[in-house]
């Protein structure tokens, strides 16, 4: 018998994951393909397959592993008579992430709410079952470890190249699905009243894909935050039990002359266990900007419109009206943004690469799984939601006022985790993170396309973190720092963010910083002139602050007034956030 190394890749990933209009269908996406993966994982090592990538952190079976966290690259070692052997194996593990995903469509498919609005069940599994890109290599372990794996990936990449083209396996005159355009909607004849039961808009087409990724989590008792949960958090957090009952008492009028119920929105049970008004009122009740939405809704309970000759827009006028007037009188209002974290691990090929065997390659993994495990503990502490985790990447919705301390935790924590596997470079591995602060209502997938540009914005310097500020109306604004600045990002972020809302910067003070430095930078000694307009400018504005100043000074002359500018800009959302939750105010050293 002789060796082999064996890689698989599992796919699409990004455009699977990321055709997606509601948290729900991102975080399913997510879940599906990891166990996919994970029976593939199962199936190899059920042939004696030992597992490198991934592993289980105390070398137990693959069951140890989360299922949901499952990365979609394997890599295995394992012993076979020929390569043929290897390929039947490969295949067998195809055909076990196939199989998995169809299973769990028609398990979903067959559940009742379901069913009513699926027209074409058998095309639908079809569909589900033809989704994966299943991509395999394998070599066998001649001279190095290192050298065989710089072969498998070589080999994988051509592999990659070569794709396969198959016939459209049901090329249908009906709708395509609205998400992607790729398939075929299986959903084209069903009832609007049954679509908007199971969460379907009105006029969206879905695919066999798109509605297994829109039913799943709920057809398995499941949940998952959406976007104006995650903008809700701080206004929640910050209210007194006075404020709250006050806010109940005018929910409830909302509620009933809009005929609210829960509308299957339920947020993750970590979320209702500690807000309460989670638990009886549709979070979108908060924002009167979408009381028409949940007013166009089937009614769980008759609207007020019902008792008397009242036009649907005189009622939605007058929840709005009863909300708008609680919010001044108890002058606080929801903050309408939230974020989006992406992270990746840095330098995470040369860590690899300097794995002299097998053996210290396992070792690295089960640090990464180690670490991918308290990503969600580390994400629900900070009253998040952790869509996906699996090695070195993550993606997350969180709050906006715990957002910076949960990207400053899950770097320390990476970088804590991997310090022991330094690279060909002989740098330890660390992680760079981007967020995207957008609006609950702003596009998912543009969001999302938001924080994977941060995530790289990050990624040009390495061990950084970069934020992205996409207002509802203006133009964007990217801040960046390294980890290692002293003080960090994160800290610089909060510290503008606490002296803004408490009036030490005035808000415009970050533009007219920008235009001073871009009037002054032709002079010499042009950052302690732009240093010492900023204390004018600051001192003329606002009662003088020397520590405020002091700080300012130094940063202008350490990261440059345009850079400071940005970061200001980027602070505002976060300092909205932290005023509403009532948090600690200045932190950074």
């Amino acid at each position: 018998m002789s060796k082999y190394l064996l890689t698989i890749n599992i796919g699409p990933v990004q455009g699977f994951i990321a055709a997606a209009r509601r948290t729900r269908d991102l975080h399913a996406g997510s879940r599906l393909l990891s166990r996919a993966a994970f029976a593939a994982a199962q199936t190899l090592q059920g042939h004696g397959a030992k597992l490198i990538f991934p592993k289980a952190s105390d070398n137990s079976k693959l069951e140890g592993i989360q299922q949901d966290g499952i990365p979609n690259v394997i890599l295995a070692e394992i012993e076979a008579d020929s390569l043929d052997v290897i390929k039947s194996l490969a295949k067998e593990a195809e055909e076990a992430a196939r199989r998995e995903l169809a299973n769990i469509a028609r398990e979903v498919f067959g559940k009742n709410e379901t069913a009513q609005v699926l027209q074409q069940k058998n095309e639908a599994i079809k569909q589900v079952h033809d989704l994966l890109e299943f991509f395999w290599a394998a070599v066998p372990v001649e001279g190095s470890y290192p050298e065989a794996r710089e072969r498998l990936g070589r080999l994988m990449a051509a592999r990659k190249n070569t794709r396969d083209f198959g016939p459209n396996p049901w090329p249908a005159p009906v709708p395509k699905s609205s998400l992607d355009g790729a398939l075929e909607s299986v959903i084209y004849q069903a009832d609007e009243q049954q679509r908007l039961k199971v969460g379907i808009r009105i006029g969206e087409q879905l695919s066999g894909v798109d509605l297994l990724k829109r039913r799943y989590l709920e057809e398995k008792n499941e949940s998952f935050a959406s976007t104006t949960v995650m903008a809700l958090i701080p206004f929640l957090e910050g209210l007194s039990s006075q404020e709250a009952a006050v806010i109940e008492e005018a929910l409830d009028q909302v509620a009933q002359k809009l005929g609210a119920g829960r509308s299957g929105r339920r947020p993750p049970k970590s979320l209702v266990d500690k807000f309460e008004l989670l638990k009886k009122y549709d979070p979108r009740l908060f924002f009167p900007g979408r009381h028409q939405e949940i007013a166009q809704e089937p009614k769980e309970q008759p609207t007020e419109s019902a008792a008397r000759t009242t036009s649907e827009q005189e009622v939605i006028r007058e929840a709005q009206g009863t909300l708008s007037k609680t919010y001044s009188e108890l002058d606080k209002t929801p903050c309408p943004y939230y974020a989006i974290l992406h992270a990746d691990g840095d330098r995470m090929g040369k860590a690899i690469d300097a794995q002299k065997n097998a053996e210290q390659h396992r070792k690295l993994s089960a640090a990464l799984t180690e670490f991918s495990q308290k990503v969600k503990e580390i994400v629900q502490s900070h009253s998040g939601s952790l869509v996906y985790s699996g090695g070195d990447d993550v993606l997350a919705l969180l709050p906006l006022h715990t957002a910076l301390d949960c990207a400053r935790e899950l770097a320390e924590d990476f970088e804590s985790r991997l310090s022991g596997f330094k690279g060909s470079d002989d740098n330890n591995p660390t992680l760079s993170v981007g967020l995207a602060v957008v609006h609950h209502l702003f596009d998912l997938g543009e969001a999302l396309n938001l924080a994977r540009r941060a995530e790289k914005e990050a990624k040009k310097t390495r061990n950084a973190l970069a934020v992205i500020f996409s207002p509802r109306s203006g133009s964007e604004t990217i801040a960046a720092g390294k980890w290692c600045e002293k003080p960090n990002m994160s800290a610089r972020l909060k510290n503008l963010a606490a002296w803004q809302d408490e009036g030490k910067i005035p808000r415009g003070f970050a533009y007219e910083l920008r235009e001073m430095a871009s009037t002054l930078s032709g002079f010499s000694e042009s950052k302690k002139l732009i240093s010492l307009e900023a204390v004018r400018i600051l001192k003329r504005k606002v009662t003088p602050d020397t520590k405020v100043e002091s700080a300012l000074a130094d940063w202008i002359e350490r990261f440059g007034a345009e850079r400071l500018s940005s970061e200001l800009i980027v602070a505002w959302p976060f300092a909205k956030a932290f005023q509403l939750a009532s948090r600690p105010k200045e932190v950074a050293k």
